[in-house]
């Protein structure tokens, strides 16, 4: 069959990575695939190895539905003729949701793959005025994502949960640790994925000394430049904090870190960064909610609660994550964790939600 894939971004974050992972599982089935992108990125060469069996075309007309960028509602719906002569489109993320109606009007095979968990009224809204009603198939991204979606009227019978894929390890690294210990967030500088809260939080009592080290990866979305100033404004104020910009990867900076700290403003729907960090054998610290909750405990990351006092959170978990690190605790061994997110269960989940479209 040929898939059609509507993405809103094109970058080297979750909902990307994830999506590299599907086309992967796709063309593994024997399926050509077009994914659709609103501007140019890393997904080009990402998918290159793929060959003609993957396409990538760049339309800056899809419209997507983003908080940042509302200029893009004004762009007509309409479908593309190659996606509309596609055997089974998949909209990626709900921020495509606006193509169900006409999906729907035209009869079109397609799915909805959710990678988000907007708790908010809009959120629930969005959820259900465009996906509750209807019988097409939804996946999501986390089990923590599919209880959200059915609280909001989505049939837990159409919801097919497709952890991330990743490919098998023999063992886990084992580390160095740093003096100072060295911590990182990793993620797209937003305001929510923690960058300024862990660096507020080294402002506190507990992690007031010497033996602390900040380092911070990303850059903001365009729109999203304020996060970033708001982060440089303590990084140029703590000499211990530092901010490096993009990363390619958690494999590509675990030589100089200790841990990843996942501290979202808001609950993530996934926590690839914690899974990313135990197969290069760095440990992981967050708060135990959302996807990150469901996957903390799977790869030996230490989950906390989640109060009103976020600074006092993140700074306790981290003294905490200190003493494991010290103590060497071990992370879990792979023949545990590998068969959570093979590339087979995948294939078995898409074949059925391919089969149910």
């Amino acid at each position: 069959m040929r898939i059609a894939i509507l993405h809103g971004s094109n970058d080297a974050y979750g909902a990307s990575k994830v999506l590299c992972q599907e086309v992967e599982c796709l063309v593994s089935l024997g399926h050509e695939v077009l994914v659709i992108v609103p501007h140019s990125g890393p997904l080009a060469s990402e998918l290159a190895p793929f060959g003609a069996a993957v396409s990538v075309v760049v339309d800056p007309s899809l419209v997507v539905l983003r908080r940042s960028k509302l200029t893009d509602l004004l762009h007509p719906l309409i479908l593309r003729h190659d996606v509309a002569r596609a055997d089974v489109v998949v909209l990626w993320t709900l921020a495509l949701s606006a193509y169900i109606p006409v999906l729907r009007l035209r009869r079109r095979r397609f799915y909805v793959s959710v990678h988000e968990l907007l708790l908010g009224r809009v959120g629930g809204l969005l959820v259900r005025t465009l996906l509750a009603a209807g019988s097409f198939p939804v996946c999501a991204c986390s089990e923590a994502t599919a209880a959200w979606l059915h609280d909001h009227g989505v049939g837990r019978d159409r919801v097919t949960v497709t952890s991330p894929v990743f490919s098998a390890i023999d063992d886990v690294p084992a580390r160095t640790v740093h003096d100072p210990l060295t911590v990182a967030v990793v993620g797209r500088v937003n305001g929510h994925k923690g960058h300024l809260e862990v660096a507020r939080a080294f402002q506190s009592p507990e992690l007031s000394g010497a033996g602390w080290r900040l380092l911070l990866f990303g850059a903001p979305y365009p729109g999203q430049d304020d996060a970033l100033q708001a982060v440089l404004g303590l990084v140029h104020r703590d000499p211990r904090i530092e901010y490096r910009g993009e990363a390619a990867s958690v494999s590509a900076i675990a030589e100089e870190i200790d841990a990843v700290a996942c501290f979202p403003s808001t609950p993530e729907p996934f926590g690839l960064v914690p899974i990313e960090a135990w197969r290069v054998g760095v440990r992981s610290v967050g708060f135990a909610d959302g996807g990150a909750g469901e996957v903390l405990p799977v790869v030996g990351g230490l989950g906390v609660p989640r109060t009103d006092f976020p600074d006092r959170d993140i700074a306790s978990a981290l003294v905490g994550l200190a003493a494991m690190v010290h103590a060497r605790v071990a992370l879990p061994q792979p023949a545990r964790v590998n068969p959570l997110f093979s590339q087979d269960r995948r294939r078995a989940l898409i074949t059925g939600v391919l089969a149910r479209s």
